[in-house]
C-alpha cells in the first residue's frame, strides 16, 4: 500500500507542474505589476540599476557614459568574422580598424607611454597595486584619451557584443612592444565573477602597428584549425616553431582577435591562456580592448 501511495504522489507532480499550477494562475491572477523602473520603489529601482554593483565605477578605469555626443563618420562597419573556436567563443576580426583608425590611436599614444605593470590585485579599480617584472611583461603602454575616435571604437566593441547589459567598456591601452618586448602566458579573467564579483568578460586584441618579425598572440590551448584558410592569419606549417603549440595569431594591423574570457556559469575558460610573443625586429602595437561585466545583485548572466 505504501508504495502504491509513493507511486501516485510521484505522477501527480509533474501533473500540478504542467496543469494545476499555470490554471491557478490564470484564476488568481496577481496583483502585483511586472517590475520596471516605472513602477519600482526607491529599493527596487536601486536594485534594477546598474549602478548597484560592488565595483566602484571608476572613470580613471571604466569608459562610462558621461553624456558626451558619440557622431562617427567613417560610415558603417566593414569588418569581416572567422569563427575559430565555439567554446570558448574566439572570433578574428579582419579591418575591425581602418588603417587610419590604427594611425590616428598610434599618433595619440606616443606621448603617454610607461613601462607596463603587472597587477596583484584581481579588482580592475585597484591600479594602484602594481608591479614591473621585465621577465614577464616586457613593453610600454599608454593610457588612450577619450577622443571621438576612441569613443567611437568603444561604441563598436559594445555593439560587436550585442550591447550587453551591464558591461563596460574599460579605458583603452595602447601596448608597445620593441625588439625582445613580450607578455608571458596569462589569463584576463580574475575569477572574481561569483557571489557579488565581476569579471573581464572578453577581450579584443586590435593590432595597430606590425611592422615587425615575431611578436605573435599565442594560446596554447586552443586547437589549431585544419585547412589553408586560416593560415593567412595565425603561423602555419614551417612558420610553427618546434616546441610551440595550439594557434599563433600573426600581428596584422587593423585586424584583431575576439575572445571570452568566461562561461556562462561565470567560470574562466582555461583555453584562454595566451601570451604575446617576443618581438624579433621592428615594432608592434597592440589595443587591449577589455569588457568589465557586473550587474546587479551579483547575478551571474
Amino acid at each position: 500500500m505504501l508504495n502504491i501511495n509513493l507511486s501516485s504522489i510521484f505522477y501527480l507532480i509533474p501533473l500540478y507542474f504542467l496543469v494545476i499550477a499555470p490554471l491557478l494562475r490564470q484564476l488568481f491572477p496577481s496583483n502585483d505589476p511586472p517590475f520596471s523602473p516605472d513602477n519600482a520603489s526607491n529599493d527596487d529601482y536601486n536594485d534594477y540599476n546598474d549602478e548597484d554593483t560592488s565595483l566602484n565605477l571608476n572613470p580613471d578605469v571604466l569608459s562610462l557614459d558621461d553624456g558626451t555626443p558619440v557622431t562617427c563618420t567613417a560610415g558603417p562597419d566593414t569588418y569581416r568574422v572567422h569563427i575559430l573556436s565555439q567554446a570558448p567563443l574566439v572570433i578574428y576580426i579582419e579591418d575591425f580598424l581602418s588603417h587610419a583608425e590604427a594611425d590616428h590611436l598610434v599618433n595619440i599614444s606616443l606621448p603617454n607611454y610607461t613601462p607596463s605593470t603587472l597587477y596583484s590585485s584581481s579588482q580592475p579599480q585597484d591600479q594602484d597595486v602594481k608591479t614591473i617584472d621585465k621577465t614577464k611583461r616586457l613593453s610600454d603602454r599608454a593610457l588612450l584619451p577619450r577622443d571621438p575616435t576612441v569613443r567611437c571604437i568603444e561604441s563598436r566593441a559594445r555593439s560587436f557584443q550585442g550591447w550587453k547589459p551591464h558591461l563596460y567598456i574599460e579605458r583603452m591601452w595602447a601596448q608597445r612592444y620593441n625588439v625582445s618586448g613580450h607578455y608571458t602566458h596569462h589569463y584576463d579573467w580574475a575569477g572574481t565573477a561569483k557571489g557579488r564579483g565581476g569579471d573581464r568578460i572578453s577581450t579584443f586584441m586590435v593590432y595597430l602597428k606590425a611592422e615587425c618579425v615575431g611578436g605573435g598572440t599565442n594560446f596554447p590551448r586552443l586547437r589549431r584549425p585544419r585547412g589553408s584558410g586560416w593560415c593567412e592569419f595565425i603561423e602555419c606549417g614551417e612558420e610553427v616553431k618546434e616546441g610551440v603549440e595550439g594557434v599563433t595569431f600573426k600581428p596584422i594591423k587593423g585586424n584583431a582577435v575576439f575572445w571570452e574570457n568566461v562561461g556562462k556559469d561565470g567560470v574562466g575558460w582555461e583555453e584562454t591562456w595566451h601570451a604575446a610573443f617576443p618581438v624579433e625586429s621592428g615594432e608592434k602595437v597592440g589595443l587591449n580592448i577589455w569588457s568589465w561585466y557586473q550587474p546587479p545583485r551579483g547575478r551571474w548572466r
